[in-house]
């Protein structure tokens, strides 16, 4: 039989990338899969959405929900995909809900797929039945499914484009409430036991701070995320770091590095229910406490904040009204030795929309995607336009309403390593820690 993954036709739009294939990123998921199979024996092309049905298997791998609408530009209008006699297998981090792709696809696989590709082709191939706790048939409906997790860090060395890959790290030991890579994949930690994850700045900082020096070689540039502009929302979240840790950090980095100046870019999650324009003031307020001994230029990115499936924050509402673009390259505070700073690019609430659509996808969602998907008259407006219009045209509270805990989420039957009850035990513990209405019912 011919396997093939779906890669994406070039694109002209100035600005853009030319291809949307693997070969100007680290698709690691992706190349798993591609070694497993070539290790068992089998060759694994490439193909287009319209060379697609010229092989048996076609696999495709989303990377994250945007790659759902990418996905379904691709195929949704071709007669060869609604009416295909080829398998469509589809997976990666991008598919946390099943319901917009279920028109264009044969099997989900929820979570990693190494461990469980070579049996599923298999049984393709043989045309034989294949039932997997962490993979959907769509032929048989949607059913409770557990995302597959790792036992072990991937072994072998991946041959990608532009470099090669190995697995250092799984998962993440810090189960912030917002962060659905944390409650999605169960920690692994690398072979030297310590964990290389985003966050380079936390509650045991004595260890975390040496890791983000070591990270630019004591040089001038590095990255770190708070995502919270104030305590209070920080905490609520499980991002557990005070006021006067950063101070203290910020201190001590203008001590202790090599460089005449320090370039730090900070990534924020901004528009948590119940924040309010003090919130975003508290971090110019505690960056006015530091005392730098050389110049630290900060860079802030904010992206807004997404109630993301398998999460406590799955629960709550999100906020498609507040524009952080109106904030980009504005100064957040400019003093002796420290200059803090918005940077020129934030995403747009139309961009968190269409997040939002996906998560929150159920049947009645299939019209909105595919406006967005073929719309030409839509295609052609400005993010806010673009928004706007859909406002004007659809229902879009569903998407950003707040869920009691006594509900159903539109991807119930989804549940990663840690259950799904005691993901809504954390929601409750969440809710009353923002003051939400059903926080006190544990």
């Amino acid at each position: 039989m011919s396997i093939a993954f779906l890669v994406y036709p070039a694109e002209d739009k100035p600005g853009r990338r030319k291809n949307k294939s693997f070969d100007w990123t680290t698709n690691a998921g992706a190349y798993m899969v591609i070694d497993v199979l070539r290790r068992s024996g089998r060759d694994v092309k490439f193909c287009s959405p319209e060379s697609a049905k010229e092989h048996d298997i076609v696999l495709v791998s989303l990377t994250s929900t945007f790659d759902v609408y990418n996905f379904i530009r691709a195929v949704g209008r071709k007669k060869s995909w609604r009416k295909r006699d080829f398998t469509v297998v589809v997976g990666g981090f991008g598919l946390q809900n099943v319901v917009p792709l279920r028109h264009y696809i044969d099997y989900a696989v929820f979570g990693r797929a190494e461990n469980i590709i070579t049996d599923l082709v298999s049984a393709i191939e043989q045309k034989r039945d294949f039932e997997h706790e962490s993979v959907l048939n769509m032929a048989d409906g949607i059913r409770p499914v557990k995302v597959a997790q790792p036992k072990e860090l991937y072994p072998y060395k991946l041959d990608t484009q532009p470099r090669a890959y190995k697995e250092r790290e799984v998962g993440c030991p810090r189960k912030c409430f917002f962060c659905h890579y944390s409650f999605a994949r169960k920690h692994i930690k690398g072979h030297s036991g310590q964990f290389y994850g985003a966050m380079d700045w936390g509650p045991i900082k004595e260890v975390l701070f040496d890791r983000l020096l070591e990270d630019s070689d004591r040089k001038s540039k590095t990255r770190t995320a708070l995502d919270g502009f104030s305590e209070r929302l920080r905490f609520a979240f499980n991002k557990r770091i005070s006021n006067e840790e950063i101070v203290e950090t910020l201190n001590r980095a203008s001590r202790e590095w090599e460089s005449s100046c320090v370039w730090l870019t900070v990534y924020h999650i901004g528009s948590y229910p119940t924040e309010t324009d003090e919130d975003r003031a508290e971090f110019a307020a505690i960056l006015s406490k530091v005392e730098a001994k050389k110049q630290i230029y900060m860079h802030v990115h904010v992206s807004p904040f997404r109630p993301s499936p398998l999460t406590p924050s799955a629960y709550l509402p999100a906020n498609i009204d507040f524009d952080w673009r109106r904030f980009q390259s504005k100064t957040i505070l400019k003093k002796d030795n420290l200059n803090a700073f918005f940077l020129p690019s934030m995403e747009s609430p139309f961009s968190l929309l269409q997040s939002l659509l996906v998560e929150r996808a159920t049947e009645e969602t299939d019209e909105i995607i595919e406006k967005i998907c073929f719309s030409k008259k839509l295609g052609r407006m400005k993010a806010g336009q673009k928004l706007a219009a859909l406002q004007r045209n659809f229902d879009l509270t569903p998407y950003t309403r707040e869920y009691s805990l006594e509900e159903k989420l539109p991807t119930w039957y989804v549940e990663g390593h840690i259950p799904q009850e005691t993901v809504r035990k954390l929601a409750a513990k969440l809710k009353e820690s923002l003051g939400l209405a059903d926080g006190n019912r544990r």
